[in-house]
């Protein structure tokens, strides 16, 4: 059996756990792990202090390494989920109450609560995805969206330096940036052409 000496480490070490897993994970969790450990470290082990304690630290440290190393868990609100789904904040909220995002539950009777990325979501045909997998699908697509938009952009950019230098016939340092003196309309043409190639200039350092 265990000496009184070890149980009282046990007990001390299992708090000093608890207390740095509680801050970054379930507590109801990590408070039913810290009782399990306790009650087999305690009852069953009947080897000596010092082996005992090499074995304690070892799992102490092994627990910490894994809550560190863990991914944090990533929620949503409502309104969050009603973007990414393309919905309104009220669909979203029909949805929770159907229980379509499985291993949700609110708490209380508000509307604010946050749902985890660990859950599922049923879909209309029954097929059920993580909500992990329907963000990062969502991510993906917008990604592509900004990419497509900023294509668009600098095409735009590149056909209204063109304008101008068919307009002037050259290019700005070859025609408006070689003259001393411009009419009102050159200038105007002068700074929408400068801010033009300075926006083409950062587009292509950006890259």
């Amino acid at each position: 059996m265990s000496t009184k000496q070890e149980v009282e480490l046990v007990i001390e070490k299992s708090d000093q756990v608890l207390e740095h897993t509680i801050k970054q994970a379930d507590p109801e969790f990590y408070r039913a792990l810290s009782n399990v450990l306790h009650d087999y470290i305690v009852i069953t082990n009947p080897r000596k202090q010092i082996a005992f304690r090499k074995d304690l630290r070892g799992l102490i440290r092994l627990m910490a390494e894994t809550v560190n190393q863990a991914k944090p868990v990533r929620t949503f609100s409502t309104g969050e989920l009603a973007r990414i789904f393309g919905v309104s904040v009220q669909a979203i909220n029909k949805w929770i109450d159907e229980g379509r995002f499985l291993g949700y539950k609110r708490e209380g009777n508000h509307r604010h609560n946050r749902i985890p990325e660990t859950v599922s979501f049923v879909m209309r045909t029954g097929e059920v995805l993580p909500l992990e997998e329907v963000v990062a699908m969502y991510e993906h697509q917008l990604q592509e969206q900004q990419v497509d938009d900023a294509v668009d952009h600098r095409d735009a950019v590149l056909d209204e330096i063109s304008r101008l230098m068919k307009k002037h016939g050259g290019t700005y340092e070859m025609t408006l940036g070689a003259k001393t003196e411009r009419t009102a309309q050159e200038e105007r043409d002068a700074s929408i052409w400068l801010a033009l190639l300075d926006e083409l200039r950062d587009m292509n350092e950006a890259k």
